[in-house]
């Protein structure tokens, strides 16, 4: 820090004059003192920067120096540079005050030096910081007085001790003294923040004046001094009556409107559903196109879809919206009939073919005659049987166990798988003829990630199953969550889910939890945002809708820079970033 002004004092004419030369050298403005008494002359008149001082010198030793420059001056930074001594010198030097202490002879000036410039440079960082401290006392004090309401303060027995202009205006400087309660709000029983079980604690409420007859929002804040214990209180009021107002007429209109949208959904709800399936997505509005045009032939129908899609639901509406209403649809689940008995099972059998047979049985075949035959996970059943159910439903009848005459039923197949049935063709675990027969109107239904419009929707038909007293439930939170997780178990683990929250009051995605009151990206974020720095918070944020965006596109790095209008390499480079390279493909 050149330009600087330091104070040297030491009773060796060599070292005063070898620092005193370096450091002119080095832009420095030196004063030299061969003695205390001289250095504190030069200190009163100089007022210097920094200080470097010898311990022992006649006259006026350097501790007496160090105390008179630190008690007069304590931003000034004092450097003892003494001779070998006592190490009790040193921590008596340290405890008066020295910034640090180097000993003669000097070996290296330049690490003198260095301590000089570092101690200049922390003086002036301090004096930056008061300067601050000041200011910001400046700002904090007219901050106060401007603010939009009522500040004051108040000792332990509730007495009020500081008031700012507004308050003061409101109630009369005389108001200072007396009881808060009595004097601001016109209430012999207070608003009992200070007798509250949190009273040591920061709390918000409203309060009714009866002094002024108007609404105000309490902030109480307590003080407390170095042992935890409050020994003052501050309380802010703003007024709330005109807001309070609007609010309660805003509460009325909403429920106005809840009502009015309760009857509206009532209305429009059948044009979003087919039966019992829900659903207004184009691509659900398809599925119903193809099953209204399925209703009219008996064809046979491939349904095919993940886990918990529908499928069994589209059955149904098949067979309820066709010619065979009035008939049974039996439902056969082809992956739970063991091997041994899946032909007496579809075929049925008759007394005394086997071992246990004690009455003649029908089977499905026979259940469903003139109806409609659901074969669910059709590709679980086994070669032999395919063949065997070929023929039967192509005309050539069937046999039960055990018996003797044919059987012809009149039968309508819809099957449902969840696998590539031309994929097991071409494996052998299926007959092509057989795959031909029942592929003839196929339906694919979407997996819910494909078609997240419609998640609310299925939300509320569910919400209104298992809790009609309850509408709507879901916050604007919680909607978000539904739409963007990727429900693996499709509208099952909906319908699943949902029945969880209306029982436990909580969203749990199969141990992933969203508590109600949660709202926002905050929420969900792995750290305190009330103490957090805005860059974690910042960087929190965008990793986490990096990562949902990441999931919504199946981890494709160039639908997700598509998806948040952002360039592949800036992509790429944030995704290294947070550590989410490696999970995203091309």
């Amino acid at each position: 820090m050149p330009d600087a002004k330091l104070l040297c004092m030491d009773d060796d004419p060599a070292v005063l004059r070898m620092m005193t030369s370096f450091f002119m050298d080095h832009g420095y403005s030196v004063y030299p003192a061969a003695d205390g008494e001289q250095g504190l002359e030069l200190f009163r008149r100089v007022r210097p920067d920094l200080v470097l001082v010898d311990l022992r010198m006649p006259k006026t030793d350097g501790f007496a120096v160090l105390e008179t420059v630190v008690r007069r001056s304590p931003g000034t930074p004092v450097i003892v540079v003494s001779g070998e001594g006592e190490k009790n010198d040193v921590i008596r030097a340290l405890r008066l005050g020295a910034w640090n202490y180097y000993c003669k002879p000097i070996e290296s000036y330049k690490l003198l030096l260095h301590a000089v410039e570092q101690a200049l440079e922390k003086s002036r960082l301090r004096r930056q910081v008061e300067a601050y401290r000041k200011g910001l006392e400046e700002k904090l004090r007219a901050l106060v007085e401007h603010f939009p309401g009522f500040i004051f303060t108040c000792d332990p027995r509730r007495h009020i001790t500081y008031m700012n202009s507004a308050l003061a205006a409101h109630v009369g400087r005389e108001a200072l003294g007396g009881n808060c309660f009595e004097a601001v709000f016109g209430d012999e029983e207070g608003c009992g923040a200070c007798l509250s079980e949190g009273a040591d604690e920061v709390c918000r409420f409203e309060k009714y004046s009866r002094r002024d007859g108007r609404w105000y929002h309490v902030v109480h804040v307590p003080v407390k001094d170095e042992g935890g214990s409050v020994r003052e209180r501050l309380i802010m009021l703003y007024d709330i009556t005109d807001k309070k107002k609007a609010l309660d007429a805003l509460k009325e209109q909403e429920e106005y409107l809840r009502r009015e949208n309760l009857t509206l959904r009532a209305s429009l709800q059948e044009r979003y559903r087919f039966g019992d399936i829900i659903g207004r997505s184009r691509a659900m509005q398809e599925v119903y196109e193809t099953i209204v045009n399925a209703a009219l032939s008996d064809a046979g129908v491939i349904i095919y879809g993940e886990s918990g899609t529908g499928k069994e639901l589209v059955a149904r509406a098949i067979h309820e919206s066709g010619g065979r209403k009035d008939r049974e649809m039996i439902y056969v689940n082809c992956g739970a009939i063991p091997e041994n008995l899946i032909e007496s099972e579809f075929f049925g059998y008759k007394k005394g073919a086997f071992t246990g047979a004690s009455v003649d049985k029908r089977g499905y075949l026979d259940l469903a005659d003139g109806g409609t035959l659901f074969l669910d996970e059709v590709g679980e059943i086994p070669l032999s049987m395919q063949v065997k159910l070929l023929r039967a439903i192509e005309g050539g009848g069937y046999t039960p166990v055990g018996g003797g005459g044919i059987k012809r039923p009149d039968v309508r197949i819809i099957a449902a798988t969840n696998r590539d049935l031309k994929e097991l063709v071409r494996k052998g675990r299926m007959r092509q003829d057989f795959l031909y027969r029942i592929h003839i109107i196929p339906i694919h239904l979407p997996p819910l990630r494909d078609r997240r419009e419609d998640i609310p929707l299925l939300a509320e038909h569910f919400l209104g199953r298992y809790d009609q007293k309850t509408s709507p439930l879901l916050t604007p939170a919680l909607q978000r969550a539904l739409c963007e997780y990727d429900w693996p178990g499709n509208v099952r683990e909906l319908q699943n889910t949902i029945h969880r929250y209306v029982t436990l009051k909580k969203l749990d995605f199969m141990g992933t939890c969203h508590e109600p009151a949660a709202d926002g990206l905050l929420a969900g974020l792995d750290l305190d945002v009330e103490t957090a720095a805005m860059s974690d918070i910042l960087a929190a944020v965008e990793r986490a809708v990096l990562e949902r965006t990441l999931r919504r596109c199946r981890w494709h790095r160039g639908k997700t820079a598509a998806a948040l209008s952002m360039a592949p390499k800036t992509l790429y480079r944030k995704l290294k970033q947070y550590g989410l390279a490696d999970s995203a493909g091309a």
